[in-house]
């Protein structure tokens, strides 16, 4: 694109990504009381936690949400408070600490990541097929993009 067009639409994505940034993701099934952040990892431990024998590392969590482990370990320590993860101390490496949903964190995620299914699947209703498929690559490529700049501004060093 040239001249004005790319302010165009440069102007449009903006205001486009400010309004994706405004949306209300926090959406959840009624009789869940967890925030956002708090259901979302809980959906991760149990898809990432091989169930009841292994659990998850803290800092295993903190790289697939792409958040700091001092942040995993203060919604963790929320939600221990609640009754819906334990920690347990890794019988492998005494220094690291293992994550595991309770009986009660199991179900809260299960409700969670349906009520998160449910709202992508009736995206996909609305979109249609192809045009769900589009976003998705659209989505990926955007992704990678930011990734990208974001190592060239880091200098790739992290």
């Amino acid at each position: 694109m040239a001249g004005g067009g790319e302010e165009t639409a440069a102007r449009k994505l903006i205001e486009v990504f400010m309004l994706f940034n405004k949306m209300n993701w926090n959406h959840q099934p009624l009789d869940l009381k967890q925030k956002h952040s708090e259901l979302r990892l809980l959906v991760v431990i149990k898809r990432m936690g091989k169930g009841d024998k292994e659990g998850i590392k803290v800092s295993e969590l903190s790289k697939f949400l792409r958040v700091t482990s001092p942040t995993v370990t203060q919604l963790l320590n929320q939600l221990e408070e609640m009754g819906l993860v334990v920690r347990k101390e890794d019988p492998k490496d005494r220094r690291a600490v293992r994550v595991f949903l309770t009986e009660e964190g199991d179900l809260t995620a299960k409700k969670a990541l349906k009520g998160f299914l449910d709202r992508m699947n009736g995206l996909i209703d609305y979109l249609g097929e192809e045009d769900t498929e589009e976003l998705i690559r659209l989505l990926k490529k955007t992704t990678t993009y930011f990734e990208q700049m974001n190592l060239n501004d880091s200098g790739g060093d992290d």
